[in-house]
């Protein structure tokens, strides 16, 4: 008996019943169905996402208020790692191609400008790694080399570049980091705090965590799969996948406190394997993409649940 009460009280305090962040809505989103569309993102404002599908071939653009679809580029392999300025107004993004007759990867890196898709070729190359933006202005790493700098003014900006050499770039007050918080470590996605004073990413095999501008460690998380911030800070959403070493059989997205305290479950539905959440950076929303190709809209509020709510 003592044994049962223990586990009882280990499950409410990771899954809390009245949690402080639960969801209100789910939406899926009316798009065709003649792609299986993937790893969506919020605009700036909040108005519109853009997504990509499962090849990573293309770039799609579907705005709320309209319900409108509209393709940004075509261009292979530019779902991978695009980004939009701060101001909304321009995307970048690296397309691969590849040679066949000579053996070649050839990298393109364009800015899209999203009022008239016209695009500008940033640069071209055979080791280019995914763009980014820093003040409206396109910076990009070719080998260990981050380009364009010297075009910013720095003296104020802390941005994560991405990640290089499976290293986490950072810029910080005019200053280039390369930061390896466990020592000779791989990571994929990063993503740095609202309030720019954390990042929580992810090692290969010691899973999440959140360290500070400097690499130091505040918070082991574990498996945490692709962590991002909610807009107060306050938690980071993720996705909690189970596989059978081929195929993914289940996936919710979930919540945890920065300090690994206190783990919240967001969705529950069994039909849907939801995965790779992006949330809002101005609205209590997070959208994300399920397995078999859809995006789904969902409404979440943050504080004491009301106990009649369902």
């Amino acid at each position: 008996m003592r044994r049962l009460f223990l586990i009882l009280l280990i499950v409410l305090n990771v899954f809390d019943i009245n949690a402080q962040i639960y969801v209100t809505k789910i939406e899926k989103l009316p798009l065709p169905v003649n792609q299986e569309w993937a790893y969506p993102v919020f605009s700036p404002d909040g108005k519109k996402i853009y997504f990509t599908n499962t090849s990573y071939n293309g770039i799609w653009e579907y705005t709320f208020s309209s319900d409108k679809l509209r393709q940004v580029t075509d261009a292979p392999g530019s779902g991978y790692g695009f980004k939009i300025s701060d101001d909304g107004n321009f995307l970048v993004y690296r397309s691969t191609y590849y040679n066949e007759k000579k053996g070649e990867r050839i990298q393109e890196i364009y800015q899209v400008n999203l009022k008239t898709l016209f695009r500008k070729k940033i640069a071209s190359g055979s080791d280019l790694y995914n763009p980014t933006f820093v003040k409206s202005n396109v910076i990009y790493s070719s080998g260990t080399e981050t380009k364009n700098l010297e075009k910013v003014n720095l003296s104020n900006e802390t941005k994560v570049i991405g990640i290089e050499n499976a290293k986490i770039v950072l810029l910080h007050n005019g200053i280039r980091k390369v930061l390896d918080p466990f020592g000779n470590g791989n990571y994929i996605w990063p993503s740095l705090s609202p309030d720019k004073s954390k990042i929580v990413a992810y090692e290969a095999d010691r899973g999440a965590f959140v360290c500070d501008l400097d690499g130091n460690i505040l918070a082991i998380l574990g498996r945490v799969d692709a962590p991002v911030w909610t807009r107060d800070g306050n938690y980071i959403i993720y996705m909690d996948d189970k596989d059978d070493g081929h195929f993914i059989l289940s996936s919710e997205i979930m919540a945890i406190t920065p300090d690994g305290k206190h783990k919240y479950q967001l969705t529950s539905t069994p039909n849907v394997i939801e995965m790779y959440p992006s949330t809002s950076p101005v609205e209590n929303k997070i959208v994300c993409s399920s397995l078999s190709g859809e995006i789904f809209l969902i409404h979440y509020e943050a504080g004491d649940r009301d106990e009649n709510q369902n």
